[in-house]
């Protein structure tokens, strides 16, 4: 049935475009009588997710209900939650909801998974924290595999008042839908979070504004709902409602009673939304007073059951609620009841109730509450709390273990709102400071950085303690991550770690330093400033090769550091059972000093245990680590894989830097594949991040991806005038160890474009550096330079010591030099020797598809006298990023839910990504995976 044409949506007047829109959403589904669970049906997908956007009363939650009775039309199963501003507290409270209809086949979830969810919906009780990224992996599985049973359409209202953990659980399922036999439909009031979700490309996610109805449809909806008003009423409510339907609809009603005779008295300049909780309120007073009572009660509770409400009511004025008490609420349009349950007909008449209420009485309403849930301390507790009208301590220790509690079991939104709560009735600036800064510790895990900004600056204003000050210095130095450091910045958090070293916290002094090193990584406050930070890094009452220490000093400290550290990782790379946070750290440590090939051999197994422990904050990092390091190292397709997966992790994990410095990985391979056009445009995203923050490290980044990207296209002079900004300490781009890993392309662009002997300047002051600096592929780079900018008479000697270290390094570093060599060679006229070099490096660029560098060495061949074609390497498939890393996974044996738990994906995703793979691979099953691969590994 075409949704427009449907009955359900006959009195939608003036949602035509909406409800095509919804239509399209369900389209694309499998036929309900097509059960088959074989592994071709559940790859038929068509899934997406539908966002309707407005004010309150504009009509959203009609459409969704028109989109639910289409899909029960369709045969689709459907799954309904909602919103609630007075449940928001409660952890998963809407997932629960949503899911209840198909948690029995929880107990087919990998055992991770099935416990994570057991505990956030509390069927268990646990200890162990509980890993919302497994609950959400778990929430995904359960409608994939119910959706491979029968389609199904997830239908939530009003998602802007969803608990955050069901929010983000939510999110997190709506950007993995757009190929399944599974859609979402989601209505909300405008919120900025929600839209900036929406406006992520290829989610799938698509979002409609709502509009109000203009003149002509607004007396048509009167007309339907309410004819026959006078003439004077109904051009009262069109002019008052301002096509707002909700409006439409109710303010008749408003208009005829005893308060409001004459259309002209509920006055224009009254916000609309106001006019209607003024509208709904009125109706409160020929309610009898157990039944206001009642609804008062029902306002405040984080539950819709009638007989909670009730019992409340009979504590408060020992009155009993009896079906007479409800049933005028419900005629007069506030409330809706089943006997069972009883909720407000729109959140408008809660807000309305709870507006009508006096403080006093919606306290008393909390206090009967907490006692008829005593059952469960923690709601129990959030009701004393709402009930407290002044600071409370034992209150206040409730709320704060209640929050613990929250977090534990994968919950942390809500256990950042009870420490807020507790720290308002805190007797003391001690306990509020620990709290609000325990609070803003929370908020920044989640992300929400006007949350953070607002608690810190309110613990600010406290007489804090020591400890807490350095917490407070801690937590500016974490959120502050990809924020260039000023050195008053870097060095009020030195000072804080000098206090937490001096208190014998040593540990909480590596945390601030380390903050302190990555501002100076992003901005360099001056070396003054960075020797106090390294000194007293190296005060620390720590091992020498902690992997923090490591990490920290080769951030912040100079190319003198760099053989330390450097020999320090060696040690490292020889132990074992390193766990994933230490391997993190000696990642970064391997990356700061430009030994990529340890980066990629630590990177492994960190990547490995993150995705175990579903960190996925830190997982997108250490991916980043890996995009360049095997960039440099000439693993062009790990980086593009790396890079992939860590842009869109860091995008969902709402961290923009490290989202950028994924952007620029793939800009920089974009670059070297001589796709140009593709660099320049993926790069905007990375410049405009550095550009808003002063992000002189992803200038720099910027700068080489940019001169990278007109070698490709033959443009020298363009490419040196890039690469040298990188180089210039005046410049905003300079950075004073990336710097070094760019020298060798600078070199290649000077020598094309005739700038040799500035080139050579550069490289002469650069050198005087790094005399001392064991850094494999900084030595590499600058051995590769010398040779380039030799003079004719110095460039033999230049080339055999850059070769020398040719038999251990990157095939792309051993192409280039061959290139290089080759050219050399020719020009000289020593064509025959020069062929050998020539031909290896067409090869290999054929190989790794750098088309730049492949044309430079075909025309350096022709023009050597070599025109017979090559046997080149067969061109790669033409598979996506996350294509080739299901495929390498699989062809290791992994099942697909082994591979689906890595990469946050659901099994059934995985299926229909091997089924595109096969063909494309010109193969016909998961068992020639292995051979495939091998094969084009060894090309």
């Amino acid at each position: 049935m075409n949704l427009v044409d449907g009955t359900t949506a006959s009195s939608l007047i003036g949602r035509d475009d909406e409800l095509r829109a919804i239509t399209r959403l369900l389209e694309g589904f499998v036929p309900a009588d097509r059960t088959s669970t074989s592994d071709r049906d559940a790859r038929v997908g068509g899934g997406g997710t539908l966002i309707l956007m407005g004010d309150p009363g504009i009509g959203k939650t009609a459409l969704l209900q028109a989109g639910v009775a289409a899909a029960h039309d369709r045969g689709l199963q459907v799954l309904q939650g909602r919103g609630s501003e007075a449940e928001r507290h409660l952890s998963f409270a809407v997932l629960f909801d949503l899911v209840h209809p198909i948690l029995a086949a929880a107990d087919g979830l990998a055992q991770a998974h099935r416990e994570a969810l057991s505990r956030a919906f509390g069927l268990v009780r646990s200890r162990d924290p509980v890993e919302p990224f497994f609950v959400a992996l778990a929430g995904l599985e359960l409608v994939m595999e119910a959706a491979a049973r029968q389609p199904l359409l997830l239908a939530v209202d009003d998602a802007h008042a969803v608990d955050q953990p069901s929010r983000d659980v939510i999110a997190f399922i709506a950007r993995r839908l757009r190929t399944e036999r599974a859609a979402l439909l989601l209505s909300t009031r405008p919120n900025a979070a929600i839209e900036a979700a929406a406006a992520v490309p290829d989610t799938g996610i698509a979002l409609r504004h709502l509009r109000t109805l203009d003149r002509d449809e607004a007396r048509r909806l009167v007309h339907l709902h309410q004819p026959g008003l006078p003439r004077t009423v109904e051009e009262a409510v069109l002019r008052q409602a301002e096509g707002n339907p909700l409006a439409l609809l109710e303010l008749p009603r408003a208009l005829h009673t005893d308060r409001v005779t004459d259309g002209h008295q509920m006055r224009d300049r009254v916000p609309l939304t106001q006019r209607l909780e003024m509208s709904f309120a009125a109706r409160l007073d020929h309610l009898s007073t157990p039944a206001r009572t009642l609804l008062s009660i029902v306002a405040v509770n984080d539950s819709n059951l009638l007989s909670e409400a009730a019992a409340a009511v009979t504590l408060r004025t020992g009155d009993t609620v009896s079906h007479g008490d409800v049933a005028p609420a419900v005629d007069a349009g506030l409330v809706t009841s089943d006997g069972s349950v009883i909720a407000f007909r729109h959140p408008l008449v809660r807000s309305a109730v709870w507006l009508a209420t006096p403080v006093a009485d919606r306290a008393a309403a909390h206090a009967a509450l907490a006692k008829v849930v005593a059952a469960d301390p923690d709601r129990s507790v959030w009701h004393r709390a709402c009930a407290a009208s002044r600071p409370d301590e034992q209150i206040a220790q409730a709320l704060d273990a209640a929050a613990s509690r929250a977090i534990a079991r994968g919950a942390p939104g809500t256990g950042a709102q009870w420490l807020e709560r507790a720290a308002e009735l805190s007797v003391d600036d001690v306990l509020r400071s620990q709290r609000l800064l325990r609070a803003a510790e929370v908020a920044f895990e989640l992300g929400r950085p006007t949350t953070v900004r607002r608690l810190m600056d309110e613990a600010q204003s406290l007489e804090l303690g020591a400890e807490e000050r350095a917490r407070l210095s801690w937590l500016e130095g974490a959120f502050d991550d990809g924020t260039p450091g000023d050195a008053d910045g870097v060095r009020r958090l030195v000072t804080s770690a000098a206090s937490a070293r001096d208190r014998s916290d040593p540990d909480l002094a590596i945390h601030l330093l380390h903050g302190a090193a990555t501002r100076c990584w992003w901005g360099d406050p001056g070396s003054a400033v960075r020797d106090l930070l390294v000194s007293t890094a190296d005060s620390l009452p720590l091992d020498p090769r902690d992997p923090r220490h490591l990490a920290t000093i080769a951030v912040a400290g100079d190319f003198d550091r760099h053989g330390q550290v450097l020999e320090a990782v060696a040690w490292w790379a020889g132990q074992q059972a390193v766990s994933a946070v230490q391997l993190g750290s000696l990642a970064r440590a391997a990356f700061v000093t430009a030994d990529f090939d340890r980066v990629l051999a630590f990177c492994a197994p960190a990547l490995t245990e993150l995705r175990r422990q579903g960190r996925l904050g830190s997982l997108a990092q250490v991916l980043v680590f890996q995009t360049f390091a095997a960039m440099y190292t000439g693993r062009w397709d790990v980086t593009r894989i790396a890079a992939d997966e860590a842009r869109r992790l860091a995008e969902e994990t709402e961290q923009p830097v490290w989202f950028a410095c994924a952007v620029l990985g793939q800009a920089n391979l974009a670059a070297l594949c001589g796709d140009s056009e593709q660099a320049h445009t993926v790069l905007e995203d990375a410049e405009r991040v550095a550009v808003l923050t002063g992000n002189g490290a992803l200038l720099n980044g910027v700068l080489l991806s940019r001169g990278l990207a007109e070698l490709g296209r033959e443009r020298p002079a363009e490419a040196y005038a890039h690469l040298r900004r990188m180089m210039v300490r005046s410049d905003p781009a300079f950075h004073r160890t990336q710097r070094a890993w760019a020298v060798d392309y600078l070199a290649e662009a000077a020598l094309a474009s005739g700038q040799t002997d500035d080139a050579r300047g550069i490289l002469h002051a650069l050198e005087g550096e790094l005399s001392d600096v064991p850094s494999p592929s900084v030595v590499r780079a600058v051995r590769y330079a010398r040779a380039l900018l030799a003079n004719d008479e110095d460039a033999e000697g230049n080339f055999a010591q850059a070769y020398a270290l040719g038999t251990t390094s990157s095939p792309w570093y051993r192409a280039r030099l061959d290139l290089a060599r080759g050219s050399w060679l020719r020009r000289r006229r020593q064509v025959a020797a020069s062929r050998p070099h020539l031909q290896s490096a067409l090869y290999t660029f054929q190989a790794l598809n750098a088309r730049g560098w492949a044309d430079r060495a075909a025309r350096e061949l022709r023009a050597g006298g070599v025109r017979r074609a090559l046997d080149m390497p067969e061109p790669q498939a033409e598979l996506s990023p996350q294509e080739w890393q299901i495929a390498q996974l699989a062809a290791t044996g992994l099942s697909n839910r082994d591979i689906g738990q890595q990469l946050y994906l659901s099994h059934r995703t995985v299926a229909s990504h091997l089924y595109r793979i096969f063909p494309k691979l010109g193969i016909t099953s998961r068992n020639q995976l292995h051979g495939y691969l091998q094969t084009r590994e060894e090309a």
